[in-house]
């Protein structure tokens, strides 16, 4: 039986193939999605399946276009993302709720790549995500995606020339904690599936906050939920301000060896009962040396 899912972000439809039940895999707009357990229905013809127009009474033809009403069981091989009714697989509409069919695509085609994840008896399928389409694969069984260098290089120039998402977009905060928070899958440290070599561990531009596993030569391996929201945190202008935390990080510490370089002329008050002082030394910046204090007295 044809199993056709409809994103809940996009509303696009996507034929799940052959996937299991639980199976999983990517719509074109990142999100990943679940084959779910159907329990099929037979309904009535309560619409037309070629215009979806309502049907009256028990009339053999759509007074709208035309078509005939009749049902035959041998073409009801596909179930409705809706109302999961059996529909037939040329149907333009739901003869029973009257959703529209419009698959956009189907399921990934299986490669000879091992997931990095899931380990070498799953292997990953090609798939395209975005318009206009870029080449990725994917593992059905925990929702990871490869994605290699230009391809991604690809998908952030996209990103970015889209601009800020606009606030108050549905599910727009949610998904980034949602894909940090998600459970390790698999090994720590992963391989590629390409060259076989381990791959890099590390927090993409030190403060997105997605951990990535990358290939040098080939390519990065996000689990599941980490490219989409890597990418919303790129559109958010996460570039920008990780640049401009980068180099606040690289003045503090110029500044330090600026202060280790410094001569040490303090010059200790002398006598009386008042205790002692120091006084900085002249020509220097008083800031290096208090900030220099602040950072070994634990102060910043």
């Amino acid at each position: 039986m044809r199993v056709i899912v409809q994103c809940p972000s996009c509303k696009r439809q996507t034929d799940s193939g052959d996937l299991p039940v639980d199976g999983k895999f990517h719509c074109a707009c990142g999100e990943v999605l679940r084959v779910p357990q159907v329990l099929a229905k037979d309904a009535a013809v309560v619409r037309c399946s070629s215009c979806g127009g309502p049907r009256t009474a028990d009339e053999a033809a759509c007074g709208f276009c035309g078509a005939d009403f009749t049902v035959h069981e041998r073409d009801l091989d596909t179930i409705c993302p809706s109302c999961m009714a059996r529909i037939t697989s040329s149907a333009r509409f739901c003869h029973n709720c009257g959703t529209r069919i419009a698959v956009e695509g189907k399921s990934g085609t299986p490669t000879d790549y091992p997931c990095p994840a899931c380990g070498a008896e799953h292997r990953l399928d090609s798939r395209t995500l975005g318009q206009p389409p870029a080449a990725i694969t994917e593992c059905r069984t925990c929702g990871g995606l490869w994605v290699g260098c230009e391809t991604f290089k690809l998908l952030t120039e996209r990103v970015q020339a889209q601009g800020p998402t606009p606030a108050g977009l549905p599910g727009e905060a949610e998904r980034p904690a949602q894909a940090r928070s998600a459970a390790q899958r698999g090994p720590l440290y992963r391989y590629c599936p390409q060259c076989h070599q381990m791959m890099a561990r590390r927090n993409y531009a030190k403060w997105s906050g997605v951990i990535i596993d990358s290939c040098h030569e080939h390519g990065i391996w996000f689990d599941e939920g980490e490219l989409y929201a890597l990418l919303q945190w790129i559109r958010r202008g996460g570039q920008r301000e990780a640049a401009a935390l980068e180099r606040q990080e690289t003045e503090r510490a110029e500044r330090r060896l600026q202060m280790a370089k410094m001569p040490s002329r303090i010059d200790r008050k002398a006598g009386g009962a008042g205790g002692s002082g120091f006084t900085l030394p002249e020509g220097e910046d008083s800031s290096l040396l208090m900030d220099l204090l602040g950072t070994l007295f634990g102060r910043r």
